[in-house]
């Protein structure tokens, strides 16, 4: 900003006062930028899809505040005495087209921005389309056996492995809990402890604590406690019936 006001004085830098003048003017342009600010977010939220409308209000701001940021400019470098119309309004075209060229900047960057959000949105579809495990290999000495997902009820941690608990048996499956939980379907399992995945139609009964985790009942009678990191995800599901959760 400064550097276009001194290219606009160019021809009068040998003038007495003025790069005192300059200098009043950068500050006091600078807190008109401040002040138009919140006025530029309030246009471009409500013009999004008239460019005439939105330049037209911008154009008016800058005017408004040229006429005011020149006026303090040339008063505080002057004085009463010395201020004349002719200065006034040269000072009053420079300011107010300084702010109209911070207003376009506002506004470019703010679509800008709106653009890259849908641009870095696109991909959610894709992430969703992924493929989840619907078998595991399960290894016990030589034999290795195929464990169904539909069959699995929950899961918990021992220590580098998960075990799979099914209507009939326990099967130990060398996996992580964060890995498993990364490629099982959330709209079929949700994670409720750093140790425990439950299967969501498995789910009978929420048990409320004093310290604001949940005792989870499963089909089978079986009881898990859900720590407060995972209760949002229950409540989700409690109040509107939305599945899934982000993997961690």
């Amino acid at each position: 900003m400064y550097a276009l006001l001194l290219l606009a004085a160019f021809p009068h830098l040998t003038e007495r006062d003025i790069l005192r003048y300059n200098t009043v003017a950068c500050a006091v342009l600078f807190c008109a930028t401040l002040a138009v600010r919140p006025l530029c977010r309030l246009a471009t939220a409500r013009w999004t899809h008239s460019w005439f409308a939105l330049e037209s209000c911008a154009f008016a701001l800058s005017l408004l505040l040229g006429t005011f940021a020149s006026f303090a400019t040339g008063l505080g470098t002057f004085g009463w005495t010395r201020l004349n119309g002719s200065n006034w309004m040269l000072s009053f075209l420079q300011c107010g087209g300084v702010i109209f060229l911070w207003c376009n900047l506002y506004i470019s960057i703010k679509h800008w921005r709106v653009a890259s959000a849908i641009v870095s949105a696109a991909p959610v579809p894709q992430r969703q389309a992924q493929e989840y495990v619907t078998q595991f290999a399960v290894r016990a000495g030589s034999r290795i056996q195929v464990v169904y997902e539909k069959n699995v009820l929950w899961v918990s941690a021992a220590r580098d492995y998960a075990e799979l608990h099914t209507s009939t048996s326990t099967f130990l499956l060398r996996e992580t809990m964060q890995s498993l939980h990364q490629r099982l379907d959330p709209d079929r399992f949700v994670r409720i402890h750093r140790s425990r995945i439950v299967r969501w139609d498995q789910i009978v009964e929420l048990n409320r604590q004093e310290n604001g985790e949940y005792r989870v009942r499963l089909r089978d009678g079986t009881e898990h406690r859900s720590s407060r990191t995972y209760v949002p995800t229950l409540e989700n599901w409690l109040r509107f019936g939305i599945r899934g959760q982000g993997h961690s």
